[in-house]
């Protein structure tokens, strides 16, 4: 089984003509939004993740005057951390985005059944054309219920994708055990759900392998290309193995209790690659493990 996600909603009201959430489900709802860009001076993004960053950067790429709005202190913070956040919240304001972090959102502003700005816990009301809410997104689940599968952050499942005898799960909606981190995994992007099927048809036809793929993203901002290896968080320590971020060019390396997590790539794809699998894919194959180096 495969379900795709459901958007967190913030309000939890109806959409208003000019409010979209950033999981365009079918080819109409993202024609709407860029018909909408293409039609609206202001931007508003709410949420400081992903897909609100990377929104927002393809709507300054077209000239709309943008305001993006989120509770963290920095663009992606809880996916590549403080310090690789920083930089690409430097970049957005370079680029001439205006950042309102660190704040709460309180709900939309509407008038004539449309809606025209977001208000802030604070009072103030940040003006838009446009509205696009990026805040996360939970397993659609609920048609499953009663069915007798479990339920928790999605379809649980184990090692092998499978959440009943015959029944195996893939993509957003599956919870399974990753036998090579020793933790449950549930993962939110492409790349996963195309491996994971390849995974969930390979055993289905006998292979009876464990899926234990080494998480990855990617996200393309501006001319930044960031590829992120692995699970880095905010509380490990971020060391610059390669390259220079006042460059552009860079390669992060996350350790966490002596242990390296992640690598993230700006811009250097195939350096990062390369510390991928010497840090990351060896060293869970049983091999040594090596000393993270920090660029001067």
């Amino acid at each position: 089984m495969s379900s795709p996600p459901l958007p967190q909603r913030h309000p939890p009201a109806p959409r208003p003509p000019g409010r979209h959430g950033a999981l365009p489900l079918i080819l109409d709802d993202a024609l709407a939004l860029r018909c909408d860009l293409a039609a609206g001076r202001r931007l508003v993004v709410v949420g400081e993740g992903v897909l609100g960053a990377e929104i927002a950067a393809s709507a300054r790429g077209m000239g709309v005057e943008v305001t993006l709005a989120g509770f963290g202190s920095v663009l992606l913070g809880g996916q590549v951390g403080g310090r690789v956040g920083g930089f690409l919240t430097r970049l957005h304001t370079e680029r001439g985005a205006d950042l309102r972090l660190g704040v709460a959102v309180e709900a939309l502003a509407g008038s004539g059944g449309r809606v025209s700005g977001v208000r802030l816990a604070s009072g103030e009301v940040l003006r838009a054309d446009t509205v696009v809410v990026a805040i996360g997104a939970r397993p659609a689940t609920e048609w499953l219920e009663g069915s007798g599968l479990a339920l928790g952050d999605g379809v649980e499942c184990d090692a092998y994708c499978r959440a009943a005898p015959g029944i195996y799960a893939v993509g957003d909606a599956a919870s399974w055990h990753h036998e090579g981190l020793d933790r449950r995994l549930r993962l939110e992007n492409r790349t996963n759900a195309t491996e994971q099927a390849q995974a969930v048809a390979a055993n289905l036809l006998g292979a009876e392998r464990p899926y234990t793929p080494t998480p990855y993203f990617w996200t393309d901002q501006y001319d930044a290309k960031l590829q992120v290896h692995g699970l880095p968080t905010p509380a490990a320590e971020t060391h610059i193995a390669e390259g220079d971020p006042p460059r552009g060019r860079f390669v992060a390396v996350y350790r966490e209790n002596s242990e390296v997590t992640g690598v993230l790539g700006w811009n250097m794809p195939k350096q990062a690659r390369l510390l991928r699998q010497k840090h990351l894919v060896a060293a869970r194959n049983g091999q040594p493990a090596t000393t993270v180096r920090s660029a001067p």
